[in-house]
């Protein structure tokens, strides 16, 4: 019986046994062609083309009353070609996306985006001949919603907290290719630059190196910036410590963003902080809403190369927008916070500089008008800002 017993087992794992398939090397010699890549080179041709109309976007000097000694100088990217910051970035990750093969002509891209990158994404997918699907929170200004459609894109809603899982799903149901800007804004740091030819980078930091030195200036003492992805800032500091520039790289965060956190505590990078995050937050910076910033998958930003970070109260950033506004200069939320950042920065580091005046730099990421409805709109603070203190603490700040 025992025996019976045995020859049945080795019968039965006989049966489960898998079978390698059977593989063959073709022989030598031979020859035949990968793909066609034609359409691949043309487009690749069309995102030069549109790379020779990128042109330096302008700095514009703002005055700080009772601060002579400071001089504080936006970079203007509302000036681009799309209206805001996220067109040269979008420029590197669809070149980026080209070259790796990830898009080709049947592709359909999507993105996880609060507006102004998939704004830029969009036209970057028009302009080579691709659909684009842009997911966004339920939050997304309307304005920013007509301008992905203006540029042929199509909107899904989801709730801020579902964003990047939606993408990746609706990318997978339709064959098509989640581009996640905050997983590969690294990836595509290198398309920054241009090689041997005649173009200059595309980095934020260098076109800001070339402007300065056009005015006999000097790099700045500080580079104040926010947070969404990542991308920006951190390919700002890497370029700051690649040429050992004297320039401290300063994080502007929001008030319920774990990113303070995850620079100076490392904090969070496998630990949620959702739970944390209270709406309506300043939109398109800051992260938190959607799980732990892991970097490489959720976000872009790297540690390493901030040297200092500031924790803003998101009212304080809020207003800020309104001042600046009433000086001429009109901002959406990531230059509110900036702004805020930079003129504590001013006031810390002032008494440092003995003889030159202390210079800041910092991003006009985009348009006042996009905001007009939301964070302009007094009525729309009264209620969104309700649980942080409303009118009264806007009105202090």
């Amino acid at each position: 019986m025992k025996k019976l017993t045995i020859f049945l087992s080795l019968i039965v794992l006989a049966s489960c046994a898998v079978v390698p398939p059977t593989i063959s090397m073709s022989s030598a010699p031979k020859w035949a062609k990968h793909g066609d890549l034609k359409w691949r080179q043309q487009a690749i041709y069309k995102m030069w083309e549109e790379r020779k109309l990128m042109d330096h976007t302008p700095l514009v000097k703002y005055e700080i009353p009772g601060m002579a000694d400071v001089e504080l100088i936006f970079k203007d990217e509302s000036a681009s070609r799309t209206g805001n910051l996220k067109h040269r970035f979008s420029w590197t990750l669809f070149m980026w996306a080209l070259v790796e093969g990830h898009i080709d002509q049947n592709t359909t891209v999507f993105e996880s985006s609060s507006g102004n990158t998939a704004t830029s994404e969009a036209y970057m997918a028009r302009l080579i001949g691709v659909p684009f699907v842009a997911v966004i929170p339920e939050t997304t200004e309307m304005t920013k919603i007509s301008k992905i459609q203006s540029y042929g894109g199509q909107v899904l809603k989801t709730d801020i907290s579902s964003q990047f899982e939606k993408a990746a799903s609706e990318a997978v149901k339709q064959n098509g290719f989640y581009i996640n800007q905050f997983a590969n804004a690294h990836r595509a740091e290198e398309y920054h630059e241009s090689g041997n030819e005649k173009l200059e980078s595309t980095n934020v930091m260098h076109e800001v190196l070339q402007q300065l030195r056009a005015e006999g200036l000097t790099e700045p003492d500080f580079f104040v910036h926010t947070s969404g992805t990542g991308g920006t800032i951190s390919s700002i500091g890497r370029y700051v410590q690649k040429y050992e520039l004297k320039t401290e790289v300063v994080l502007a965060d929001t008030e319920f963003s774990i990113y303070y956190d995850y620079v100076i505590n490392g904090a969070f990078k496998n630990v949620s902080g959702a739970h944390l995050w209270i709406k309506p937050g300043m939109a398109g910076t800051g992260f938190g809403y959607s799980g732990p910033a892991i970097l490489g998958r959720t976000t872009s930003l790297q540690p390493s190369i901030i040297n200092r970070a500031y924790k803003v109260p998101d009212l304080a950033s809020t207003a800020a927008m309104h001042v600046l506004k009433e000086s001429g200069i009109s901002g959406g939320t990531s230059t509110g916070l900036n702004f805020v950042t930079c003129l504590s920065l001013a006031a810390k580091e002032r008494q440092h500089k003995k003889k030159e005046k202390l210079q800041i730099v910092t991003i006009l990421a985009d348009s006042a008008d996009l905001y007009e409805s939301s964070y302009y709109n007094l009525t729309w603070i009264e209620s969104k800002f309700a649980p942080h203190g409303g009118l009264p603490v806007f009105n202090c700040w």
